[in-house]
């Protein structure tokens, strides 16, 4: 995946499916073509590319040799434009802030190569209309100097705000684009000769799965989300990674008849981030969407680097949060039983953007699990060429790997006892917030703690007592949780559960009495329902 090329990621598909098949998975693989329904808001890669080579040479006044593709990828910006076979040589012109930018003259620069400050990416037509063949960017990475930040012109496809600019992009550390600078003040006018062969088409992206299958009902399933695609080790080979080894480990603990082969299926995904996963989801038949998943992204970075902070981030809201307090239980067990040195750190939703699939209609409730985050700020080689093996915990992954593992089989096995033990949980919780009448990370109404960039812990001392509004909301998302779990009806009475689920919402309704009704403030014409057109939450980069 470092090589950020499509033809390269075929590679990764078949590693996957040699490491998922021996140890006892089943696998599929779902090719998404790139391609089709422009400005719709689908998550739609619009076109393959690979990079063949990259290479550029300073020719005037000196002769060195600048970057090469080959010794480091990272130097290339993914959706680059290429150059022809023989390249090109250009002037290179400093250009570092938005105002120099802006007050450039429409084609100005014609033929000339930019060094900039800045990061490319949103801002390519404006460099387009300078007339420069391409960009260079130094842009820094925090406290990492010699570290060569991975840059894209977009995520899945360059912005449709941004087309049709086509522009060479290329990367240099931050010492990298100092040292070239200096030789601009010593020489004056520097010319280089710039060779970027790259490849775009019509081509495919992969979807694998590895199934640990159900023994009950296989075609209900429980999902895991760990993006591949991406060239850094922690971001996100260690999700990837984690996934082998928790199919391993449940499939070799059922072959020793350990445990039982869950009632129902565990589907591990790895894909290119949110354009594989939504694209799967939209356009492969399913009975029903999935039970709940998680997305694992980020994981297993040594202490040193994060801070110790093992994070879980919360559900979407709308969705049914049950599964957030099953994981932390989860997590905390594992790191009494082996503590790699992480503290767990709860928080509230963040989209990844893959935790999206959270959507209420078409998908399920998703957590996310990570070592993302620091005390203040994010890990330091994120995106980076720094983001190495060396930042890896086996511990770490090993522990996270533990939790999840159980996390994903209680899901996948649980029936209706479980059902009434998790309902009566969440009953008790949600009459404890709303009798308390406080605001806080646990109601998920206030700030939660060790996940906000640049942040940390609870944000102020002021305590806020809870609105009518804020009850509402809690009775929601209780609602929202009890009703969920009904999925898992499977022995049992069935009307003795549903009772005991009515009976659960009488109580936190009781609960909120006291807050009164809320004053109906609609407004009119407030009460008209929007259409939904576009699956899940749309691609901005895929709208007009």
């Amino acid at each position: 995946d470092r090589w950020n090329s499509f033809a390269r990621l075929h590679y990764t598909t078949r590693t996957l499916v040699e490491r998922y098949e021996p140890g006892g998975a089943q696998t599929e693989v779902y090719e998404a073509q790139t391609g089709g329904a422009i400005d719709t808001g689908r998550w739609i890669i619009q076109e393959a590319s690979d990079t063949l080579n990259a290479t550029v040479d300073i020719v005037s006044p000196i002769k060195q040799q600048l970057l090469d593709y080959q010794k480091n990828p990272w130097h290339v910006i993914q959706w680059t434009g290429g150059t022809s076979q023989d390249g090109v040589t250009c002037e290179l012109v400093i250009v570092d802030t938005l105002e120099e930018l802006d007050s450039t003259p429409r084609g100005r620069l014609t033929g000339k190569i930019i060094l900039t400050k800045l990061v490319p990416r949103g801002l390519l037509r404006k460099l387009d209309d300078t007339g420069a063949v391409g960009v260079i960017t130094d842009s820094p990475q925090t406290h990492m100097p010699d570290a060569t930040p991975w840059v894209k012109f977009g995520w899945g496809q360059v912005g449709r705000s941004e087309d049709p600019a086509r522009l060479v992009g290329l990367v240099l550390s931050e010492n990298e684009g100092n040292k070239l600078r200096s030789l601009v003040m010593q020489c004056g006018v520097l010319k280089l000769h710039v060779r970027v062969d790259v490849r775009r088409y019509l081509g495919t992206h992969d979807v694998v799965s590895g199934i640990v299958p159900g023994r009950d009902d296989p075609q209900d399933e429980v999902w895991v989300l760990a993006h591949s695609a991406e060239p850094g080790a922690v971001d996100n080979a260690s999700g990837v990674s984690v996934c082998l080894e928790i199919a391993r480990v449940l499939e070799r603990l059922i072959a020793d008849g350990k445990i039982k082969r869950p009632r129902r299926s565990i589907r591990f995904l790895n894909a290119y981030e949110c354009y594989g996963f939504f694209h799967y989801m939209e356009h492969v038949h399913r009975l029903q969407a999935p039970l709940a998943g998680v997305c694992l992204d980020t994981l297993g970075t040594k202490p040193e680097y994060c801070d110790g902070r093992l994070s879980w981030r919360a559900t979407i809201p709308m969705s049914a949060g049950f599964v957030d307090r099953l994981g932390e239980k989860m997590l905390q067990a594992s790191l009494d039983i082996k503590n790699p040195g992480y503290t767990l750190h709860t928080g509230g939703f963040v989209s990844t953007s893959d935790t999206l699939v959270g959507d209420p209609k078409y998908g399920f409730p998703c957590p996310w699990l990570n070592t993302h985050y620091r005390d203040a700020g994010v890990y330091h080689a994120y995106h980076s060429s720094a983001d190495t093996t060396e930042l890896l915990s086996p511990d770490g992954l090993a522990t996270c790997a533990a939790a999840i593992a159980g996390y994903l089989y209680y899901l996948a096995d649980m029936g209706s006892t479980e059902i009434i033990e998790i309902a009566a949980l969440e009953t008790a919780r949600t009459v404890d917030l709303l009798q308390a009448g406080v605001k806080g990370s646990q109601s998920g109404l206030g700030a939660s703690t060790g996940h906000v960039r640049g942040t940390s812990g609870e944000q102020g001392t002021r305590i806020e007592r809870l609105t009518p509004t804020d009850a509402v909301f809690l009775c929601e998302a209780h609602r929202t949780s009890v009703d969920r779990l009904r999925r898992w009806l499977w022995g049992g009475d069935r009307n003795a559960v549903l009772t005991e689920i009515a009976q659960n919402k009488k109580r936190v309704a009781a609960a909120a009495d006291p807050f009164g009704r809320t004053r109906n403030t609609t407004m009119p014409g407030a009460d008209r329902i929007p259409y939904r057109t576009a699956f899940l939450s749309p691609s901005l980069a895929n709208v007009p």
